[in-house]
Formats: C-alpha cells, structure tokens, sequence
C-alpha cells in the first residue's frame, strides 16, 4: 500500500443520525484514511455534544459560530485540509453520504495510476447500496468521450465535466492550483464551480467501482424549481439561479448566453405555461431575480495561507485525452 494519505471532509447540519452513519463509513474504510474533518454548521440538535465526546485523533472538528450554508462549510474543510493537515488528498461528501468500505480505496488507486487527474468521483446510488442512481448527483460525461465506454466496458472510469461534493477526492496540488470552494454560494451550485475550475486545468473521472449512497429524503433532479411542491424552499432557488451564472460566466461568455437563453429561461417559460405550477407567481420572480443578480455577482476565489500554485494552465478548448 502506498504511503499516499487521505483526509475526509463532512460539512453537517442538524442530521446527528445520519452523520453518525456517515462517520462510521468513513473510518471503516479499508485503506488510506488519515483524517475526517467535521464542519459543524452550528447544528442545535445535539451533534455539537457529540463531536465533542468522540476520542479519535483523526477526526478533526470545527464548529461554527454562525450557519456558513454548504458552499461555506466546504470552504473551511478544504482551508483546513490546506492550512492545518498535510494529507495529500481531501474527500469530500454530505452528511447523508454512506460511502462503501472500499469506496476510498478504488478513487485513490485510480488516482495513482492516472496521476494527470483533476478530481475522481464515486457512482452515486439513492437510498440503498443497490439502489438506483441519486439523480442529484448524476455527472454529465464530457462530450466526444463517452462513446470509447460503450465500446470497452471494463473501462475503469468515465471522463465526467464536474462532480457534486457527495464523494469526490482532489488532491493538495490541485487545491493549490484552484483555490477554496465558492463559499459566497451559500448552498447550490458550488461543487459544480469547483469541479468544473478543476476541470479545466485537470480532466475529471467516475470511478466505476467506487460506491457511495446518498440518503437524502427525495431522489430529485437539482434545483427543479417547476416541480418544486414546497414554499419554504423557494428561497433555495434564488442561490441556484444566481449561482448557475456565475459557474457559467466562468466557463465562457458562450457558456453565459447558453446558460441564461436555454436552461433558465426554459425554467421561466415551464414555469409561466406549464399546468398546475405550485406558488407559480412567486417561483417566476426567484428565477428573474436569481438571473439578474448572476450578472453581477463576481466574489474572488480565495486561497489556503501557503497554499497557491502561481501559474496554471487551462486546458480549455484541448483535446486532452489523459488515459491513453
């Protein structure tokens, strides 16, 4: 086994249950774990008490003194993972994430035997270990790349365009290179930035044998706000939207007018035209409102004290193929 170490980073909030599954998943993984950070989003249901009476020296815990939302809580696990540990990898996932025994073990090992990666992630299944695929966290496969898995099915992995923060791993250089995840985000959309900043500098993969369960309480595709049935999460949608443009603005100008012409607009039409839209007036003001602030909102990408790689070259519009 290589000496390769790997720091595991959870960002949680009022889930002491699950994040007690999701703790026990994790240290029972069968190689390379070195770490488990625990952001503690100022949770009120005991988890604060708990964290505190756990005796492992791998788990590192932060509280927070306010709710930094996910994008900032996965910002703080990766600043420590940067400032405070010296591992070489960071793994990061949700509260309600149950990863397999050997889940680390196949992403590492993939890693090092393709050391040009950017970021490798698990297959995502809902509910179960059998279970079928957390549409949430379902990764787009980059275009004119797809077609070689159907041809060999062994292929160990698939190129993927971004990952969701529900078991994805990145390495300490590539930290270094990109900076911290987006936390002016608050919720939605920044594993997409983060990934997708990886992404071009380093190409992303799925591990096919690596295998995480995400016990959310729907298997829903991301921030539908049309099928969207309760009203004390539209406030949700303001940050998809606005988030969705910046990840795009970020991408290309093309990728902007793509993002705003095709898929929120889209949103609005079904929303104004479609039959039986719950809250319908108020979900056609989220998406106007979240796409006009996008066009502003620009916040700088921050990096861990010590931690910056000083030139980096994109791999934007390449056609890098970096598993031959």
């Amino acid at each position: 086994m290589t000496e390769k170490t790997v720091a595991a980073a959870i960002v949680t909030y009022n889930r002491l249950a699950l994040l007690k599954e999701s703790l026990a998943a994790i240290l029972a993984q069968t190689n390379y774990l070195s770490h488990v950070i625990v952001v503690n989003n100022l949770s009120t249901d005991g988890t604060t008490e708990y964290l505190d009476s756990l005796n492992d020296e791998r788990i590192v815990v932060y509280h927070a003194t306010e709710n930094l939302g996910g994008a900032g809580g996965f910002n703080q696990a990766v600043r420590l993972f940067g400032e405070k540990l010296q591992d070489d990898f960071v793994w990061l996932m949700d509260d309600d994430t149950i990863p397999e025994p050997d889940a680390l073990s196949h992403l590492v090992e993939f890693t090092l035997e393709h050391p040009e990666v950017g970021f490798v992630n698990s297959q995502v299944r809902w509910g179960q270990v059998n279970g079928k695929p957390s549409w949430m966290n379902v990764t787009a496969p980059r275009p004119f790349t797809w077609q070689r898995y159907l041809m060999d099915p062994k292929e160990p992995a698939v190129e993927v365009v971004n990952a969701t923060f529900v078991s994805v791993m990145f390495s300490r250089e590539m930290v270094a290179m990109v900076g911290l995840p987006q936390k002016e985000y608050f919720i939605w959309g920044d594993d997409m930035e983060y990934t997708n900043r990886i992404a071009d500098v380093r190409r992303g993969y799925m591990v096919m044998n690596s295998i995480a369960v995400h016990k959310s309480k729907e298997n829903t595709k991301p921030g539908d706000i049309v099928a969207e049935k309760d009203d004390s999460r539209l406030w949700r949608y303001n940050y998809e939207y606005r988030n969705r443009v910046l990840t795009a603005r970020r991408i290309s100008k093309k990728e902007m007018i793509k993002v705003v012409s095709v898929a929120i607009m889209r949103d609005w039409r079904k929303t104004l035209l479609k039959k039986d839209v719950a809250f319908r007036a108020k979900k056609l003001w989220v998406i106007i409102r979240g796409l006009w602030r996008g066009l502003f909102f620009n916040p700088d990408i921050e990096y861990a004290a010590g931690l910056q790689t000083a030139k980096i070259q994109s791999l934007r519009d390449s056609e890098m193929d970096l598993l031959d």
